[in-house]
């Protein structure tokens, strides 16, 4: 663990954007995927199309491809379990975003 350091893959990689914008519109987003009883990862899956359709035209609004991902990485990172977590650790894995795996084990670490 002490091995995996978020601030080695910043230096390495390049920070990503991280700015309060960014975290205002993912607390705006899973405000109101809450307020639409959608609480977790499982019920953000189970969502209808037009639904899914509603919250990716809101992640996705007046943003960058990165901004946009960074939004969805985060939202996901905060509706997911432990065990999903875990899965999508083997996803970003497979992918090589190690900046992301680090802060995904950060958060397992926290829980």
């Amino acid at each position: 663990m002490e091995f995996i350091n978020e601030e080695f893959f910043k230096r390495i990689f390049g920070k990503r954007k991280s700015n309060k914008k960014i975290e205002s519109d993912v607390q705006n987003i899973i405000n109101f995927l809450n307020e639409n009883e959608i609480h977790d990862w499982d019920d953000f899956l189970n969502m209808k199309t037009f639904d899914r359709e509603v919250v990716k035209s809101l992640i996705n609004h007046d943003k960058t491809r990165d901004e946009s991902e960074e939004i969805y990485f985060r939202i996901r990172m905060e509706l997911s379990n432990n065990q999903q977590l875990r899965e999508y650790l083997k996803e970003l894995e497979n992918k090589e975003d190690f900046e992301r795996c680090t802060i995904l084990l950060k958060k397992l670490s926290n829980r």
